[in-house]
């Protein structure tokens, strides 16, 4: 580590705990990079749900493996309470790993949740893009995250995050920019954030999305980024090898 030049995080904030117990040296330099984005593009919501079959009012979307640090029961918990506001909102979810499956179906199959929750499974990455397009919402309760992919492709495809108050996700929708933050493990805090963010969907949500991701989330503003701190990184070190030794 001492031989780094700089250090790239999701969030500057994400560095600290690197820094406190001694990855990070001091006075090293660190730079906030998002370490990924996506090709996907969205597709247009009616053809997209004419082939993944997603309805509601708000339409709901999850993708996430179901164990604890994505938290899918706080998601459960939160999303009975939004119905009691938007009692024709559906959710989807799409998942690979299912550690707690069978603690989701059980919640799912309660008398409230009944009918509006679909559980999905697994999906060929292929068809991820109608997923996410055919949702208006995207919601994920993670407790720790590196960055975010799933949240970025639902971005990429316009639906609107609805994300734990994390360091990465903070930056993926540009600290509150689009989107809505709860607390971690917070079900009631998450069912007024998803309530607000369906109160406040309109013609123009997608489109904010859309623009945000082109701006702050694609390749294309990741390499503008990246460009611009490795030069801040190469200036950095020929001012240093510049200097005499005393």
């Amino acid at each position: 580590m001492a031989e780094a030049d700089a250090f790239l995080f999701t969030s500057l904030e994400q560095s600290r705990t690197w820094a406190e117990r001694g990855y990070v040296p001091n006075g090293a330099a660190v730079f906030d990079v998002l370490e990924a984005s996506t090709v996907m593009r969205p597709v247009a919501p009616e053809e997209a749900r004419a082939k993944t079959g997603v309805r509601g009012t708000p339409a709901v979307l999850w993708v996430g493996r179901l164990d604890a640090n994505k938290d899918p029961l706080a998601v459960l918990a939160g999303f009975e309470r939004a119905l009691e506001s938007f009692p024709n909102a559906t959710l989807t979810m799409v998942f690979g790993a299912d550690a707690l499956i069978d603690e989701v179906r059980r919640r799912v199959g309660s008398e409230r949740l009944g009918g509006r929750v679909r559980l999905v499974g697994a999906v060929p990455y292929r068809d991820m893009a109608d997923w996410y397009s055919s949702a208006d919402l995207f919601v994920l309760g993670s407790h720790h995250e590196g960055s975010g992919y799933a949240v970025i492709e639902a971005c990429a495809c316009g639906a609107t995050p609805v994300v734990t108050d994390i360091a990465p996700f903070r930056v993926i929708t540009g600290g509150g920019t689009i989107g809505h933050h709860w607390p971690v493990g917070d079900a009631e805090a998450f069912g007024s954030a998803l309530t607000r963010a369906a109160v406040q969907l309109g013609d123009e949500s997608r489109r904010v999305v859309l623009e945000h991701f082109k701006g702050a989330l694609s390749w294309e503003a990741v390499g503008r980024r990246a460009r611009a701190v490795y030069e801040a990184v190469i200036a950095r070190r020929a001012s240093r090898e510049k200097t005499p030794a005393c």
